[in-house]
């Protein structure tokens, strides 16, 4: 289901420009701190200790490499053997069905108006990959937690698609309107509005790419917002298993923006490509 036009309703999406250095190990873990495994683009391990929820310094934390796995603790032991990560292009995903949840900046990706390549729309990248079942339901001006002229946020978007059936891979396109909405007042926080996505999709696969804005002129839509909601993110690996985050704003590119939130034809056409690549990297097929 793609719902709403292109336009900036109390979202936004990022503009930082997060470090991709991968140190080879890190530190023992100190106190408010928790110990992440981390697997990036060339399928090493990498160890980095993140602020644990609710520590100060986590609006600073920076995600190294392409593709950050936080996994369950003992399931990477130190010296294990980096999985197997076939070429970029060769990646295949697990995930059958795909359910894509997104704001503004996913209306139009997979539309002949927005992308004229069917081979780049987000349907066909998904596929490219190896699912069979893609649902786009994209809003403008969606969050997870407010409401644009009463219409669904992203909570009620999964409920709408778990209620007409839909299971399997989920990929959570949000954050960009959240933490404007946060830098405005709202007192529902970054962790919070995680948890009540997450709460939703307990034991399915969840990628949730990191949000990234350019030169935007509403300053809620800040780089340093977008940073403080990734940090969340961060943090919500070591809470839910399932999820796996995709460092998205370490890619994008300034050339990508229309207004600094929302991307031109060559930005959508990265950025589904991107998604459907870290899908299969996040999410393998056997």
């Amino acid at each position: 289901m793609q719902r709403g036009a292109v336009a900036i309703a109390s979202a936004a999406l990022l503009s930082t420009s997060l470090a991709t250095t991968s140190p080879a190990s890190a530190a023992p873990a100190q106190t408010g701190q928790i110990s992440a495994t981390l697997i990036d683009a060339a399928g090493r391990l990498i160890t980095q200790n993140i602020p644990a929820l609710g520590t100060t310094g986590s609006s600073s934390i920076d995600l190294p490499g392409l593709f950050n796995i936080l996994t369950p603790p003992g399931a990477n032991p130190p010296g294990a053997t980096p999985p197997n990560l076939a070429p970029t292009g060769d990646r295949r995903t697990s995930c059958q069905t795909v359910v894509h949840i997104g704001d503004s900046t996913s209306v139009g990706i997979d539309s002949a108006l927005r992308i004229p390549s069917a081979a780049d729309r987000l349907t066909a990248q998904y596929q490219r990959v190896g699912s069979k079942t893609v649902e786009l339901n994209a809003l403008g001006g969606r969050s997870i937690v407010e409401k644009v002229n009463d219409e669904p946020n992203a909570v009620d978007a999964i409920r709408t698609e778990k209620s007409a059936g839909k299971s399997g891979c989920w990929v959570i396109a949000m954050g960009v309107n959240d933490a404007a909405n946060i830098a405005v007042g709202s007192a529902v926080n970054a962790d919070q509005r995680i948890d009540r996505v997450m709460s939703e999709l307990t034991g399915q696969p969840v990628l949730w790419p990191t949000v990234m804005t350019g030169n935007a002129s509403n300053a809620a839509y800040s780089p340093d917002n977008m940073k403080s909601f990734n940090a969340a993110l961060a943090r919500a690996t070591g809470r839910y298993p399932n999820l796996r985050i995709y460092d998205f704003a370490s890619e994008a590119q300034p050339s990508w923006y229309v207004d600094g939130i929302h991307y031109n034809e060559t930005g959508l056409v990265q950025r589904n490509r991107l998604f459907a690549t870290a899908l299969a990297t996040a999410f393998p097929g056997r």
